[in-house]
Formats: structure tokens, sequence, C-alpha cells
């Protein structure tokens, strides 16, 4: 318990004034299971809070920033690096019940929708309309928009379409002041003053609730080929993502994953992937002439590199086959390993993608950790991923050990310790490593003008 429980008592009172009683969680196994997100942290909030509009948001933001209690925003929980984690405790304010899609406009390619959307529900049903929104977090069917925004979520259409920076035309946000503030617009251009939407996604909660998003959305491509390829040598496999570049093709999707998964995938799933030391999912869409021409040009640079089996998805089943264990990848590996896992993730520049394979696995074996590898590749951006039983603290330290000297190596290599997955607590310590002291204090600055009173997920982004 953070606050002396006389003021805990008062501030809950308060909290049930603005929303309703029940939308106000105060007992332990209540707070518990917001004690924690998919990250190896852990702790607890005093109390938690369920809002449903802008305006309550606004009251218990004046509450916390007037009281000076600690905020989290919170999502589904899905965060790896322990964004969602109140580790100053206070208040837990869960986003979910502000679920609504509120307008779908398919003449302007915009989808309007509140935080708590939960991903996979927005695509079903931008897919009604003919449209799609790039971004595609591995847990689509579970994070909501909202953590996807302020953790800047990536995923496996990223190569070709960016990041969710890149799919973001507007924001309303309530500051830490209970301020509310507009961002961007609802038009495809804008350049109006400061780029502050910009600003608030990858901001991790530490600027500010995001209560509104305004997105971009694209038709969905008229035809869209998937085929996988089979590697002896995971190296191999990194190498022949910079040969398909250097022909000028930059396919939807290109996926790398690593032995230990495509076990994992076959015990659980039974799919029948051929157990190599790397399988590869590509994906090109487009008009059907065109995805035709590329995967003929694409199957014969994997050829020419090594690839050992090259197979075009012919069915829709073979085509979700191939998807299904992209996706499945973590949660097969998870129960394959049967104990927790820490899923990292860097980026590299995509010539380097040999290299930070090779470096993963030297560095997982000298501290005696077994590993699986899943890779954007397309974009290098990898996610090494290590089982530890989180009962035993000197287990935690080698992985976390395991994970410092492996980010000083993606460093060396030209890359970037997070590619999509932010910065929380795990990697806080490092990104001074990787942009220098003096930006630091420009974001420690930045943080300083919005969140005066440092109420909004404090201990984050080593801010």
């Amino acid at each position: 318990m953070f606050m002396k429980q006389r003021k805990l008592v008062q501030i809950i009172e308060k909290l049930k004034n603005i929303v309703r009683s029940e939308h106000v969680l105060t007992s332990y196994e209540e707070r518990y299971c917001y004690s924690r997100d998919a990250s190896l942290y852990w702790a607890m909030p005093d109390v938690v809070v369920r809002p449903h509009t802008t305006e309550e948001i606004v009251e218990i933001v004046k509450l916390a920033n007037k009281e000076k209690i600690p905020i989290t925003p919170r999502g589904a929980g899905t965060n790896l690096t322990g964004g969602a984690i109140p580790v100053k405790g206070g208040i837990v304010v869960d986003m979910t019940g502000m679920n609504r899609i509120l307008e779908i406009n398919r003449t302007n390619l915009i989808a309007v929708v509140e935080p708590g959307v939960v991903h996979e529900d927005l695509e079903k049903e931008l897919a009604k309309h003919g449209l799609f929104w790039p971004p595609d977090p591995a847990s689509t069917y579970s994070c909501t928009i909202g953590g996807a925004i302020a953790e800047c979520a990536g995923g496996m259409r990223a190569l070709k379409y960016g990041t969710t920076r890149d799919w973001v035309l507007g924001l309303e946000v309530v500051l830490p002041t209970g301020d509310v503030i507009k961002t961007g617009a609802m038009t495809l251009k804008n350049v109006t003053g400061f780029d502050l939407t910009r600003l608030f996604v990858g901001s991790e909660g530490t600027l500010g609730i995001i209560t509104k998003a305004v997105l971009k959305v694209r038709p969905l491509p008229e035809a869209l080929l998937r085929m996988s390829a089979a590697f002896y040598e995971i190296e191999i496999a990194g190498l022949a993502v910079s040969k398909i570049f250097e022909t000028g093709i930059v396919p939807t999707i290109i996926e790398i994953i690593s032995i230990e998964c495509i076990r994992a995938i076959n015990e659980w799933l039974k799919l029948g992937l051929p157990e190599v030391d790397a399988l590869m999912v590509i994906d090109l869409d487009g008009t059907r002439e065109e995805v035709e021409k590329l995967a003929g040009k694409v199957e014969k640079i994997l050829k020419d590199v090594g690839a050992i089996e090259i197979k075009r998805a012919t069915t829709a089943k073979e085509m979700e086959d191939l998807y299904l264990a992209r996706r499945a990848a973590y949660p097969s590996t998870f129960r394959a390993f049967r104990k927790s896992l820490t899923v990292d993730d860097f980026c590299v520049p995509v010539n380097k993608l040999p290299e930070a394979f090779r470096l993963a696995r030297e560095i997982s074996k000298k501290w005696r950790l077994p590993m699986a590898i899943i890779a954007h590749a397309g974009d290098g951006n990898i996610h090494p991923i290590w089982p530890v039983d989180v009962r035993y603290p000197e287990e935690i330290d080698r992985v976390l050990k395991c994970h410092t000297e492996l980010s000083h190596g993606i460093l060396k290599l030209g890359g970037s310790i997070s590619a999509e997955h932010g910065i929380g607590i795990l990697k806080a310590s490092l990104i001074e490593e990787e942009y220098g002291k003096k930006a630091i204090e420009v974001m420690r600055a930045i943080k300083r003008v919005f969140d005066p009173n440092d109420i909004m997920n404090p201990g984050k982004i080593a801010l």
C-alpha cells in the first residue's frame, strides 16, 4: 500500500463520486489482476478505476494531480517491457471501458475510435467496409488501440506499411493537469504547428491519457499471395532478406521463426512445418498481376540464396496455417518451455540480420539460457525469447544480464534497443546509451512541461 490508509479511503470515496462504485476496484484480488503485464515486473496499485467517458477521466486526473497521486493508464496489459506496471502504486486507470468505434469513413479513409477498442475488433469492422488499419501487433486478439498507440506498436505488416505512428492522424488527450487537447486533424494532411500527435504516440502514458484517436486506414488489397521458405541456417534466412531488397522488391511481410518455435508450433497445432533451423513466411499484396510477377522473382532469389524448400500457399487453409504459425509462435513456445517467457525487442539494419542472429545465440549460450527467435525480419526487428522461472531470482538475474549484454551488442551493430515494444522498465537504463545524455535531458524537460507533478506513469522511459 503506497498511500496511507486514511488518505486512500478518502480518495476511493472521491473516485466513487466520479464513476459508479462498481467501477472502483479495491480488493486485493482485484488489484492483483492489475499488478502485472506481460513482462517480468510486478507492483500493486492502491486502487483501480474504470472510466467510460473523457469527462470522467478529466475528473480522475484532476484529483490525482491535486493530491500528487501517480496514475498508470492501462489497456489490456499485453505490454512486454513493464509499461503498464504501477511502480509507485497509486491509481491504475483501466481504459477498456472506452471501447466504441465512433466512425468509419471509406471516402475520407479514416476511422475514429476510443482507446479501449480491441485491435481484432477494429480489423473485423473495417473489413466489412473493405478497409484495414496496417499496424498488426501479434497480440491482436486482446491488445487495445490505446495501448498500440502508447507503445507505437508495429507488427508483421510494418515492413511495407510502417508502424503505428504512420497511421494516427490525430488524438484527443487528457493532460496530467486535467486539461483536454486535440492534436492533428481529421484530414490526411496537416502541418499546423508542432506535431504533437507523434509526440504522444510511443510516449507510454507518460504525458497524458489518450481518449480518442483518428486513424488513417486503407482499402484492402485486391490480392494477397503467401509463401514459405525453409533454411538450414537462420543466418542464411537473414541474408535472403537483403537479397530480396536489393532487387527493389518490398513484400508486405517477411517473418522468420527459429527451430525452437517451429517444433513448439508443430507439437501444439500439428501444422507439419518443416523442422529446419529457420522458416520464412512472406506475403505479397497488390493486384493479382503484380503479386504473381513478384512471387516468381522472390522464389528465384530464395532458391539462389539457399532455401531448401519453397512453397506457395494455394488454398485458404494453407494461407491461414502459415499466418497461424507466426501468430502462435509465442504461445506455442510458452507452452513448450512451460515457464514464463521474456520476449526482447531489437532492431538492426537489414544487412546486419545474420550477425544479429549469430550474436543472440552466442550470448544466450554464454548465459546458459535456451532461446527461440521470432523476427519481423523485413524491417530488421528480432525478438529473442528466453524462458525464465520467476520464482528464482538467480534465473531472472541471468536473463536480465543476457538481455543487457545483447543490447550492447545490438547497438554496436548500429541497431536500436527497442523497435515496437517500448522502453517501460526493462530498457530504461539503456536508453541513454542509444541516444546520449543530452537527448535524455530534452525528453525529461518535455515531460516536466506536460507533467510538472510527475504523476503520469512515473518511472518509465527513464523519465
